[in-house]
């Protein structure tokens, strides 16, 4: 069964029963290891022991089928887990080898559960992509359909929206007998990012820290760590405000966190290239939908609200000034990348230019 989505998913690992074969990819690091660890859990009664196996890479099916149909020591069932077995190089026949596993794993009524997980999905798809040019077949898919087709499952984790994550810090922080504002929960996808694993760990921190009560903005602050996103914003902020004494406060504080100047001045320029296409999209009548659509890309769905500060920021600016911070920003990295002049300089250099775009 191809399962539709993380309730979908929930609900079947809640009755343990395992299915006989599983495919689980996607983009989300964090639901895609919980629920590798759920199924080995379930299986072989808490992840350990002898009939738990374990493979990693370029792992030839004969291997695989080894562990798959050994005679357990406990009497009960095997986990056999592939990770990233590279499906896009592989010869042809030894696919058929791992079709045929598939197939005879899912004969066996359950004994067996044999887990295909891909915490690289994106590198196997562009093997993948490479080898349908030379006329071979796309074996992700293909595994994905025989893994379907036998009674196994096939699980893909895409990143949370915004509103999922925000209902996940809401969950956490309600776990430590706390509440914290829906407004507030966006506000954290903005400062910490829109990795599951490393925000429900900030929302932690910060329920953990006030106890109980409702969380506030200085909990936030206070406990959380800005990504660099975060704090780029600021800086972008402070000099859409004139306020130059904030803005060369905010790169001291990057520095502190050990942030380079070459990746400081990618995220600037992409804060100015956001607020351009907005100025453009406004101009010709378009809509912060029609951005996402034409940029998916830069503009994944827990990352859309970059969109609306670019609504926002790019009223205080012309078409005009724009164009002369990116030609500032393009300048600055050419000069970075060709010179070999001193990185933090450039961009303290680039930051004052920038203040001087009326």
């Amino acid at each position: 069964m191809i399962f539709k989505d993380m309730d979908e998913v929930r609900r079947h690992l809640k009755i343990g029963v395992p299915l006989p074969c599983y495919f689980i990819g996607g983009a989300d690091d964090q639901r895609k290891r919980a629920i590798l660890n759920k199924i080995i859990s379930v299986t072989t009664e808490g992840g350990t022991g002898f009939d738990n196996h374990r493979f990693s890479g370029s792992t030839p099916a004969d291997t695989v089928a080894d562990a798959a149909f050994e005679i357990t020591f406990g009497g009960g069932r095997r986990c056999v887990v592939c990770e990233d077995i590279p499906f896009g190089s592989m010869a042809e026949n030894e696919y058929k080898k791992f079709e045929q596993l598939v197939a005879e794993v899912c004969g066996l009524g359950g004994s067996t559960v044999l887990v295909f997980f891909f915490a690289s999905i994106d590198t196997e798809a562009k093997k993948d992509s490479k080898a349908k040019t030379s006329s071979r077949k796309n074996y992700i898919e293909s595994l994905k359909k025989i893994i379907d087709k036998s009674g196994g499952g096939v699980i893909k984790c895409e990143t949370p929206t915004a509103a999922e994550l925000c209902s996940m810090i809401e969950k956490t922080c309600s776990k430590y007998h706390c509440s914290i504002p829906r407004d507030l929960c966006a506000y954290m996808v903005e400062r910490c990012g829109s990795d599951s694993a490393l925000l429900m760990n900030e929302a932690r921190k910060v329920a953990e820290y006030k106890g109980q009560g409702i969380i506030t903005k200085a909990d936030i602050d206070l406990m959380t760590c800005a990504t660099p996103d975060a704090k780029v914003f600021d800086l972008s902020a402070k000099i859409a405000a004139r306020d130059r004494t904030g803005a060369f406060a905010v790169l001291e504080e990057l520095r502190e966190m050990g942030e380079a100047a070459p990746l400081i001045l990618n995220i600037l320029s992409g804060m100015y290239i956001d607020m351009f296409r907005a100025k453009a999209a406004r101009s010709c009548g378009k809509t912060k939908n029609d951005i996402a659509a034409d940029w998916p890309k830069s503009y994944p769905k827990p990352r859309q609200f970059l969109i609306d500060k670019a609504f926002t920021a790019q009223s205080r600016y012309s078409a005009k000034s724009l164009l002369l911070c990116l030609d500032i920003l393009l300048d600055a990295e050419q000069r970075m990348k060709s010179t070999g002049g001193n990185a933090d300089i450039i961009l303290d250099e680039t930051v004052a230019r920038l203040f001087s775009v009326k």
